[in-house]
């Protein structure tokens, strides 16, 4: 099996298997909490009958117009045979494909909340805030932290060594390029850990303990998610040195092995994730959605999609017209910073 040949079955089985339970997943979303609910807004009883179909209906088309994004590209990869941009197709509509919702589910929302039952609509009155100070080590195992730094350790100096040894007769970018790669990964999940484990909110008073409950659940799955991958990311990195050093013969055939092993860590980590999230979502509905008072009255002034607001310190803020990104942040500034990063380091392994 060659990378194409794995690319290709990994996009046309685990990937169109995902989006296809993903589309089933999100077209249901609205109803979850039962007829009397879309999503987390309260509706009159005959919302579903008179204006509220016009909206699921929206709802639903929005949804499915990243697959019609998706299928001309996918058609055009095929069509020129060069199938390896499939690997760059997946990474790209699965951060589309989540923008999209997010924005979709908060538009639709606000839609939704002119046919709201009136006294759902309230603020509450009292909410909470935890004081605990949550920090990432709270959150990591200590013995798969100490593994991975000492496993990259050991395959960087091993790599240096092996280039340095004769480096007339290795290509720099070979020996070093895709360890980089995988380094960098690793870089972005601790990043993507460090703002899940930062993230606050308030919860209302009522039933705080569910929503506590609830938003917990969701976190230690998130942090888990990205663990899983960094200690896949840490054993394809470990491999690496086998591969440069095996004959040509044995490098194919480890290759087959290695990416057949890949395919089935998939499949089993894809199922993994479908029974956790059912696990988090029986937890998130036990608590009753509420609306939350506007306490630093930013609503009128964030702009979308990006906003800079220094006197409010989240990293997403919420105004009229739905989620803006706060470029005040910290954590906002540290991803724009890696996204630059990572554009530059396409640019040195490409030349």
């Amino acid at each position: 099996m060659s990378e194409t040949q794995f690319v290709v079955i990994f996009y046309l089985f685990l990937w169109s298997a995902s989006r296809i339970r993903g589309c089933f997943r999100r077209w249901r979303q609205p109803l979850l909490r039962g007829p009397e609910w879309f999503f987390s807004v309260r509706v009159q009883p005959d919302f579903y009958s008179g204006p509220g179909r016009k909206i699921l209906h929206h709802y639903r088309i929005r949804m499915l117009m990243t697959v019609a994004v998706e299928i001309p590209i996918a058609t055009a990869i095929f069509i020129t045979g060069h199938l390896m941009y499939l690997a760059g197709l997946v990474v790209g509509m699965g951060v589309l494909v989540h923008i999209n919702h997010a924005f979709n589910v908060d538009r639709a929302e606000r839609q939704a909340r002119k046919f709201a039952v009136p006294e759902a609509e309230q603020p509450v009155a009292l909410v909470n805030l935890s004081l605990k100070t949550r920090r990432l080590s709270d959150y990591s195992n200590r013995q798969v932290e100490r593994v991975i730094v000492f496993s990259t350790i050991l395959v960087v100096a091993w790599l240096i060594r092996y280039y340095m040894a004769a480096p007339e007769h290795h290509d720099l970018r070979l020996v070093f390029g895709f360890p980089a790669f995988l380094l960098y990964a690793q870089a972005g999940l601790l990043l993507i850990k460090y703002m899940v484990v930062a993230w606050r909110s308030p919860v209302p008073q009522v039933q705080a303990e569910e929503h506590m409950e609830a938003r917990e659940e969701a976190r230690k799955l998130y942090l888990k998610c990205c663990d899983v991958c960094r200690v896949l990311y840490a054993g394809i990195l470990v491999l690496w040195p086998i591969m440069l050093k095996s004959s040509p013969a044995n490098r194919d055939r480890f290759s087959k092995m290695y990416l057949i092993a890949l395919l089935v860590i998939g499949v089993a980590l894809a199922i993994w994730q479908e029974i956790k999230r059912r696990q988090v979502l029986a937890v998130a509905l036990r608590a009753r959605p509420v609306k939350l008072p506007d306490l630093m009255a930013q609503s009128g002034a964030v702009r979308w999609p990006l906003c800079y607001q220094p006197s409010a310190p989240m990293l997403v803020l919420k105004g009229a017209r739905g989620y803006s990104v706060n470029l005040a942040n910290t954590l906002a500034q540290l991803t724009v910073a890696y996204l630059v990063g990572f554009g530059l380091l396409m640019v040195v392994l490409r030349t």
